[in-house]
Order: structure tokens, then C-alpha cells, then sequence
């Protein structure tokens, strides 16, 4: 395993994010290692990190774009005593965290578009998904969170056909920033949130997700098992469920079942 440039920012102990950095230059994917270590036992707040991913995954299989040594790709073991269905909370909950990390750098430019989606300037910079692992008797034994924000990313890194809908740090604030400093920060956040979720509930942390919601007040479709559906954003509940207004009722979306259309073409 290379050096670890994390190190430094390890902190607390065990069940504190960020406790302990495994680091790695290439991997396949933060998700799997993570997934191993959590089989093994790895304490609550243990997080991988790698330069690169050669098979990183968004939300729903999507391959993400992991270019080496300019973003941050993290996976953290979460081991909260909550249900299977409320799983999905927590990448809402990091959400809040990621945002407020990095508003640090970029005031005002931030925004979280539902689910799970972390957006500067109108543009993904990032993504947030929550994976659930159960044990023998379909019991929630451990969460793997796993984050991923594009900071140093250049124009000239991204894919052409991403130039239009992704960006990073760097291209929305015009200069590079300290990942690993990000990183302590964001690990510093998520932990002060996470318990704070644990305590209180997710209602806890509703008001500051929506305070960086770049969906409420805008008309939307949503694609919901094949089914389009078509209305204005009204927030989300204390369950974390899309609020669309649809004109005759308010209907709930529930997070992992729809993709959503047409947002930002005002942004």
C-alpha cells in the first residue's frame, strides 16, 4: 500500500469518521474494499480512500468517471442501529455534510439535488450512495457510505460528453484546492451530523438539506417505475421522500425508485 498523505488527519477512535484511512493509489473500487473490511469486523467510522478507482459506482450501477490523484473517492463503515428502510437517510445526511464542507471554498454555489447528487453551479460535482449490508438473519449490520466529489478535476479531464453536466471545485471556483483538507473537513462534519441523526432523527437535519436543495420551488418530471410524473417540489419529508405537488395532491417519491428529469435547465 502507498504512503498514506491521510494519515494526518486521522482522529478520535474507534466509531469516530475518520478514525482510521486506508489509502490506496488504484483500487477497484472504495465500495468493495470497504465492503470486505466491514466482514471483518472494522470498527464503525473506518474509511477508505483511493486516488483511483477503476470500477467506481454511482447510484443505480452507474460506472463513475475516476480520473487519479485529483478527487475525492471515499468509503466510510456506518454500524447504526436503525432499519434496513431507513438507509437511504444517511446519504442525505452526508449530503448535508458534503455541502457544508464544501461551501468553505465555494460560498453560495453549493446546492444537493434528491437523492443524492452534489451540484456547483448548476453542474454534478458529486454523488452519495448508501449501501446496506445485512447479516444471516436479514438484520442491518453495517452501512457503507460512499462518497465521491470532484475537486481538482480540469475542463480537460472530463469526457466529452460530460463537459455539459459535470464539473469540480477547481472549474466553479477557478482554483485548485487541499483535498486532504476537504476530506477532514467533511469527516469532521459527517460525524457531527450522523450522531446527530441518531439521536434526534432525521428531522434533525431536514432544514439544513433543504437549505441546499436545488430542486424545491422547481417543476420536475419523474420517472417512477415507467411512469412519468409531473409537478412543482415542495421539499422532503421527515423521511427523507420527494414532496412533489402534481395539482390535485402532493404525492411522495421515495429515494432509489426514480431518476429525475429536467431540473436544471434553468441554472
Amino acid at each position: 500500500m502507498a504512503q498514506n498523505p491521510y494519515l494526518r488527519i486521522e482522529r478520535g477512535a474507534p466509531g469516530t469518521i475518520g478514525w482510521r484511512i486506508h489509502y490506496f493509489e488504484e483500487i477497484d473500487s472504495t465500495q468493495n474494499f470497504a465492503r470486505e473490511l466491514a466482514a471483518n469486523d472494522a470498527a464503525e467510522g473506518t474509511v477508505v480512500i483511493a486516488e483511483k478507482q477503476s470500477a467506481g459506482r454511482g447510484r443505480m450501477g452507474r460506472t463513475w468517471h475516476s480520473p487519479s490523484g485529483v478527487n475525492l473517492y471515499a468509503t466510510i463503515i456506518l454500524r447504526p442501529t436503525i432499519s434496513l428502510a431507513e438507509v437511504s437517510k444517511l446519504s442525505l445526511v452526508a449530503g448535508v455534510a458534503a455541502a457544508e464542507a464544501l461551501e468553505r471554498e465555494a460560498v453560495g454555489i453549493v446546492a444537493l439535488k434528491w437523492p443524492n447528487d452534489i451540484w456547483l453551479r448548476g453542474r454534478k460535482a458529486g454523488g452519495i450512495i448508501a449501501e446496506a449490508l445485512s447479516d444471516s438473519h436479514q438484520q442491518l449490520s453495517s452501512v457503507l457510505l460512499g462518497i465521491g466529489i470532484n475537486i481538482n478535476l480540469t475542463v480537460d479531464d472530463l469526457p466529452a460528453e460530460l463537459r455539459d453536466k459535470a464539473t469540480s471545485l477547481r472549474i466553479a471556483t477557478g482554483h485548485a484546492c487541499d483535498r486532504i483538507a476537504i476530506a477532514e473537513s467533511l469527516f469532521s462534519l459527517l460525524d457531527s451530523r450522523y450522531r446527530e441523526t441518531l439521536s434526534g432523527g432525521f428531522e434533525s437535519v431536514r432544514a439544513a438539506w433543504e437549505r441546499y436543495s436545488a430542486l424545491t420551488g422547481k417543476r420536475v418530471s419523474i420517472l417512477d417505475g415507467g411512469l412519468r410524473k409531473t409537478g412543482v417540489v415542495k421539499g422532503i419529508d421527515v423521511d427523507g421522500a420527494l414532496l412533489l405537488d402534481i395539482g390535485e395532491n402532493v404525492e411522495r417519491i421515495v429515494a432509489g425508485e426514480v431518476s429525475v428529469e429536467g431540473a436544471y435547465d434553468d441554472m
